[in-house]
């Protein structure tokens, strides 16, 4: 545990830093290689690293490029099942570029991938006054966000 000390008690403060990665379980593990290379891959998501995953199959970590920020993680499925976005489980991902030009980029790419856009790349005040992101869907129908914000927060 690192960070700083609570003045009160002097017992350290534990500090989140983050996810470390998110794994996504794929009906087609090269068509989801594919998709996130051509719209990722252009803003530094890098080629996969293999681990063995529990049920013996390959898990293909796609590490983002800054030390330490993480990566996605693509497995292949044994079962075919579609994903439902308000079922129990995961509603999005939400990917952060530098800049509004970045989103835009991704959101070309993906439209030449020819993914299903749900939001062109606009401002959603809703959230930030300065939030400016695209929604699409991957191959296995995951909502994916791009956004020059980390989050809400700008």
């Amino acid at each position: 545990m690192t960070g700083d000390s609570n003045p009160r008690t002097g017992q350290s403060i534990a500090v989140l830093l983050g996810l470390g990665h998110v794994d996504l379980v794929c009906r087609d593990l090269e068509r989801s290689l594919a998709f996130y290379r051509a719209v990722l891959g252009p803003l530094g998501l890098e080629e996969p690293v293999l681990f063995p995953g529990e049920r013996g199959e390959q898990i293909h970590y796609l590490r983002f490029p800054g030390a330490g920020s993480g990566s996605l993680g693509l497995r292949r499925a044994l079962e075919e099942q579609r994903f439902e976005l308000y079922a129990p489980g995961l509603h999005h991902v939400a990917f952060a570029v530098e800049t509004r030009e970045d989103v835009d980029a991704a959101h070309a790419a993906a439209v030449a991938w020819g993914a299903e856009v749900l939001h062109a790349p606009r401002v959603f005040a809703q959230y930030h006054p300065d939030f400016y992101a695209t929604f699409l869907l991957d191959p296995d129908g995951f909502r994916i966000e791009v956004a020059s914000a980390r989050d809400a927060r700008g």
